[in-house]
């Protein structure tokens, strides 16, 4: 009986720990910070990313995704021996792993979600040119 006690236990613990050590990452939210952190797009069936900075010491932009659907675009543009900051404010939709984030009358952009973790958000968007070439851009962001 002892033995079957101690089995039992042990199933029990092994149990437990499977469940606390299952992946965060599954149940991951978009909401929140995300800074801009390389970007890139597709050679030959690799990403080929670069670390995205800023001319004159300016900060990365990054994303305020707001639960409700509001989204804020924050970001530095510089000019004339200096940082400006600005703000864009949008709406985003989320389906599955198609995320679509529009601002003003504009009709949205649409992207893949290749990556959403607790510290990581990576989307690659598609666009197809006037004559009909595609074009990949890669963003990967990470949780501010």
């Amino acid at each position: 009986m002892k033995k079957l006690s101690i089995f039992f236990v042990s199933v029990l613990a092994l149990g437990l720990t499977t469940v606390s050590c299952s992946s965060d990452d599954d149940k991951a939210s978009i909401e929140g910070k995300w800074e801009a952190y390389q970007d890139g797009t597709i050679v030959d069936g690799k990403e080929q990313l670069t670390p995205i900075t800023n001319e004159g010491g300016c900060s990365k932009g990054f994303l305020e995704i707001q639960e409700g659907g509001k989204v804020i675009d924050h970001y530095s543009e510089y000019s004339n021996s200096k940082c400006e900051e600005y703000n864009d404010i949008g709406t985003w939709t989320k389906t599955d792993n198609k995320i679509t984030f529009k601002y003003g009358d504009d009709s949205g952009d649409t992207g893949e979600i290749l990556v959403l973790d607790k510290n990581t958000l990576k989307i690659k968007y598609t666009y197809t040119r006037e004559n009909d070439a595609s074009e990949i851009y890669i963003i990967e962001l990470k949780r501010k």
